[in-house]
């Protein structure tokens, strides 16, 4: 959309009475109303010069239950002062930078995505799309030729992975379909672009899961350490398919030594502020990641870990939760720091608290259970998560005759 000189100069005015509203502390109420009144008068004139222009008829449309409806674009209000807000935004705050803050601020009042997601769509935009052209582009006026100079400067010649990738897209692609939901936009080109034509890096294979010798190496390490609720967590999740924020949230049952049953887990949270930072670290309670319908579940354990639960229990007596350290719940963050210091100590690769879970579902796997077996012990909702999860290996590779066989 080209704005005249006079459209430009009008809108300028907007912002300005806008300013003044939002950063003089010293305006009297009166002067406020008045300020209102110009933004008002001042919206309405630029809105109908472009809403009009090339338009028939040159007034709204009045619906039957009393409210006023626009037609491309078309918005519907309660009165026309609102429709005419709705217009001008339409107009003039539609940039992509505005509408992912809408989504974004959307996703995280309503609680439709987890905290951890939300941090990582704020680094992806401030790292990655923050600086680029669109950011400050109006949503309507990018095109998919936009969008893959942008993907061709990100993969360049193979600089990310794929995985990489689709998590920048994947941010773009929500941002987009939250515009077509809202009527900004008509449709999301970004489903349609042809990625295979982008060049991406050969991952690196990542190893997911201990080995059942470094496994037993640590748990062996563990037991000649002065038992504290980090020591004994650490032995304890890797006798069984915990998440770590499930075992952050266990509570003491005596009623049944031979299963815990995981109702909810114990997450660090960050609320999203008005200036789109996060804000301070608080504990929240939710029900385990995933379909609570799958994610609740008994997880049978063997007596081996009973004395582990019975030290702690002893350790922290009176305590909210089972695995408490100095009177105050376990966190993320100490507990992979110890893990590490652990692994250090006895020469073993340091993989974080999210892998042992890979290592326990792959040890039942290698040992025979079958995956539909392994899938309700993790908690999951679909066959395809568990395969991801077993297919770790867990014993070393034996290639000493490869030599002699392939002669």
């Amino acid at each position: 959309m080209n704005l005249t000189e006079d459209q430009v100069a009008c809108n300028n005015v907007i912002l300005n009475l806008i300013s003044i509203i939002e950063n003089d502390t010293l305006l009297s109420q009166s002067e406020m109303v008045q300020h209102q009144k110009m933004i008002s008068k001042r919206k309405k004139e630029l809105v109908y010069k472009l809403y009009f222009e090339n338009k028939r008829k040159k007034e709204f449309i009045n619906c039957k239950d009393g409210r006023v409806k626009s037609y491309n674009p078309q918005f519907i209000a309660k009165t026309e002062e609102s429709l005419i807000d709705k217009l001008y935004d339409y107009y003039f705050n539609r940039s992509l930078e505005r509408i992912y803050k809408e989504w974004l601020r959307r996703r995280s009042d309503l609680k439709l995505v987890a905290n951890r997601t939300i941090k990582e769509d704020l680094r992806i935009w401030n790292q990655f799309i923050a600086n680029s052209q669109i950011a400050n582009m109006a949503i309507t006026d990018i095109r998919p030729r936009h969008l893959m100079d942008l993907f061709q400067r990100w993969t360049g010649n193979g600089l990310i992975t794929r995985k990489d990738f689709n998590n920048r897209k994947s941010l773009l692609n929500g941002i987009f379909k939250y515009a077509v939901l809202q009527e900004l936009i008509p449709t999301n080109a970004i489903p349609s672009l042809d990625i295979n034509q982008l060049n991406f890096k050969i991952p690196v294979p990542v190893v997911k899961s201990y080995t059942m010798e470094q496994r037993q190496l640590l748990l062996d390490y563990l037991d000649t350490l002065e038992p504290d609720a980090y020591v004994l967590a650490i032995s304890f999740s890797f006798r069984g398919l915990f998440r770590i924020g499930e075992i952050k949230g266990l509570k003491w049952q005596s009623s049944d030594k031979n299963n815990v049953f995981i109702d909810k887990q114990l997450v660090e949270e960050r609320e999203l502020q008005e200036d789109f930072t996060l804000g301070k670290t608080f504990r929240a309670e939710k029900d385990p990641k995933g379909n609570p319908h799958y994610s609740k579940r008994l997880m049978p354990i063997s007596k081996a870990i009973i004395p582990t639960l019975e030290k702690m229990k002893k350790l922290n007596p009176f305590g909210e939760y089972l695995f408490m350290f100095e009177g105050r719940p376990l966190t993320t963050v100490t507990f992979n720091v110890r893990l590490k210091k652990y692994c250090d100590a006895i020469g073993i690769p340091y993989l974080s608290s999210h892998k042992i879970r890979f290592t326990g579902a792959s040890i039942l796997r290698d040992k025979g259970m079958k995956s539909v077996d392994i899938m309700p012990l993790l908690g999951h909702s679909n066959l395809a998560m568990t395969e991801h999860y077993i297919g770790q290996r867990v014993n070393e590779r034996d290639t000493s005759q490869m030599a002699q066989i392939l002669a």
